[in-house]
């Protein structure tokens, strides 16, 4: 979990920092720039939140072996995963989207129904960040209570 939350945290960071120079500009018809760093970027948060999905049932196990703190950490993770999937989803349909002239437009009435890419990716970045930090805490909390636990059990014994 603190690798995964680790990879998160860099994508985050990267994110971040490329969601500036994704810019529309309607006069000229140019249209953003998707580079390279950010769709790897993007597509380690879909590693990650992937990884994260496929162990649902180790944490099901866990849970009943742990605390309440550690299923309350995993239910966090699970709806940071889903906010971010969403995000993403929306985020690589805005991408694709032929039409770049909705992409940035004016405030007001006649603005769009969809965000400025550049805003889903601090959306995004900010989410991961979230799950990272979720991540941490959940992996503190198990190493905590694992070691807890042995100890009780060794005193028992």
């Amino acid at each position: 979990m603190v690798g995964q939350a680790g990879r998160l945290r860099r994508a985050a960071v990267t994110i971040r920092r490329l969601a500036g120079h994704l810019t529309y500009h309607p006069v000229t018809n140019q249209r953003p720039q998707v580079s390279p760093e950010l769709l790897e970027a993007l597509a380690t948060v879909e590693q990650v939140v992937k990884e994260i999905q496929r162990a649902t049932d180790e944490r099901a196990m866990e849970e009943v072996a742990m605390s309440e703190q550690i299923r309350l950490g995993h239910a966090a993770m699970d709806q940071g995963v889903q906010a971010i999937t969403s995000v993403l989803e929306v985020l690589r349909a805005t991408l694709a989207a032929p039409d770049g002239a909705v992409l940035d437009a004016p405030y007001g009435r006649g603005a769009p129904a969809r965000h400025h890419p550049g805003a889903l990716c601090t959306m995004l970045a900010e989410r991961v960040e979230h799950l990272a930090i979720g991540l941490e805490v959940t992996a503190i909390l198990k190493a905590n209570l694992s070691r807890a636990a042995g100890s009780t059990f060794r005193r028992g014994a």
